[in-house]
């Protein structure tokens, strides 16, 4: 899927038309911009976006085998001041990939992306299967595939802390190109553990190459017999924040999730989780005592005995 943002009315519609014919195997989306060059990105515009792609999207991926789901998400963005209004709301659930030659001015000083060829070419340049775009979501996928424990594009950001906060931070340097896809994160891990670390997790003679927070929490991937499946239908009265939480639990940086995928979290040396600290999608910030709490790609933790941080 490719979502296509920034454009004014007159030429987003063409746009969308025109990428959709090039590319007829694809699924292309989208909402205009304002005309007027500047700020593109109000939390209204950007609420619209995300309720076109998430509905689609998650419909498309728990409503049967009816059709394919998308397998990647490509947001196509023209930059902007306000840009972060858009990329911090789709959080690190899409591919983002700027279309930066249609900032540039034209002879009566308008933005290019107001002319239909420019645009044209940026995005045929944007989707080529040689361009940094693509190349970026290939490393991502492959990553994604592994369903490992050392690979940290699968960790939940939010709940895996490190000594400045959490993993939002490097996330964040990931998407701006601050940090290259290629990296492994390794200054947060992995380390190995043992069957005699964490006995019931570990069987004898094994070695798991985890990834442990600051808190000494371990983040195991679960096995995939512990999928419980996609998340549920997205029903036409749910919130933005519903369907940009199902988005983030079924795409990372543009690669597809399979549903169901999750860390089981526990201490690294096996004992309790007693009172342990995190931070729900859903329920806020809880304490939790149960042995092992379930943590999605998005943040929803689930845990058997818990109650609310004070």
């Amino acid at each position: 899927m490719y979502v296509i943002a920034g454009l004014p009315i007159a030429i987003h519609r063409d746009a969308v038309a025109n990428l959709q014919a090039r590319l007829p195997q694809a699924i292309v989306k989208g909402n205009p911009a304002p005309s007027l060059d500047g700020a593109l990105y109000s939390p209204a515009a950007v609420n619209q976006i995300v309720r076109s792609v998430g509905e689609f999207t998650v419909r498309r991926r728990t409503n049967g085998n009816a059709q394919p789901a998308p397998s990647s998400i490509t947001l196509l963005f023209v930059p902007a001041p306000d840009q972060e209004n858009l990329l911090q709301r789709v959080d690190f659930a899409v591919m983002s990939a700027p279309l930066p030659t249609l900032i540039a001015l034209d002879e009566h000083y308008k933005q290019l992306r107001h002319d239909r060829d420019a645009v044209a070419d940026a995005l045929r340049t944007a989707v080529a299967a040689s361009g940094e775009a693509r190349m970026n979501l290939n490393r991502v996928v492959e990553r994604l595939s592994r369903r490992s424990d050392n690979e940290a594009l699968l960790l939940p950001p939010r709940n895996f802390m490190t000594p400045e906060g959490n993993l939002v931070p490097a996330f964040t340097a990931i998407r701006r190109g601050d940090r290259t896809w290629a990296d492994r994160l390794e200054d947060v891990g992995p380390i190995p553990l043992t069957h005699e670390d964490v006995p019931k997790r570990i069987q004898p003679s094994q070695t798991r190459r985890v990834f442990v927070d600051d808190r000494g929490m371990a983040f195991f991937i679960a096995h995939p017999t512990a999928y419980d499946g996609p998340p549920r239908e997205i029903e036409d009265g749910d919130s933005t924040d519903e369907l940009l939480g199902a988005l983030r639990t079924l795409y990372r940086f543009g690669g597809a999730i399979e549903p169901g995928l999750h860390h089981d979290v526990q201490r690294r040396d096996g004992s309790s989780l007693d009172g342990a600290l995190f931070d729900c999608s859903k329920k806020g910030r809880i304490n939790a005592n149960a042995q092992y709490a379930n943590i999605y790609p998005n943040d929803f933790v689930r845990v058997g005995d818990f109650k609310a941080a004070e």
